[in-house]
């Protein structure tokens, strides 16, 4: 499973790459994200002059046990608190993908404007509670997290 969802990784990042923005992905070593794990994606090369959206890609497996994802994400010196949906209340599944793995995306941020001083970087933290525990030590069946930068049309 391991070694297929690597290569998986691999053709989709390399079937998204375009002129117009960027991919960038933080693969989950055994598909598990520990609560004491920040994530950190630098951005690379990004028009200055431009204005961009960012949208948030959470990649998991099928034994995924929650409906929901929350995480902390600091960007530009601001930290939000983004729920993702990942199912239904049904248990269907709302993101694309085929098998066993599926991919969610959601739009972020809008309108971004990069800074040429600071380093363009983003912090993800996995937020997620149960019932009274304070925190999900060790999240399963998180493949992924990635960011999608795309230049807004002029």
């Amino acid at each position: 499973m391991k070694g297929a969802t690597v290569i998986i990784g691999f053709f989709i990042f390399m079937s998204c790459a375009n002129k117009q923005g960027q991919e960038k992905y933080h693969v989950f070593h055994e598909e598990k994200w520990n609560t004491d794990s920040i994530v950190a994606i630098s951005l690379s090369k990004v028009d200055t002059n431009s204005s961009y959206n960012m949208v948030l890609k959470v990649r998991h497996n099928t034994d995924y046990e929650y409906q929901n994802l929350f995480l902390f994400v600091d960007f530009q010196d601001k930290i939000d608190t983004i729920e993702v949906m990942l199912s239904e209340k049904s248990g269907r599944w709302i993101g694309r993908g085929f098998g066993d793995i599926k991919e969610q995306e959601i739009l972020f941020r809008d309108q971004v404007l990069f800074s040429a001083e600071k380093q363009n970087k983003l912090f993800f933290e996995q937020a997620m509670r149960y019932g009274d525990r304070k925190s999900i030590n060790e999240l399963k069946g998180i493949i992924a997290i990635g960011i999608g930068v795309n230049k807004n049309d002029k």
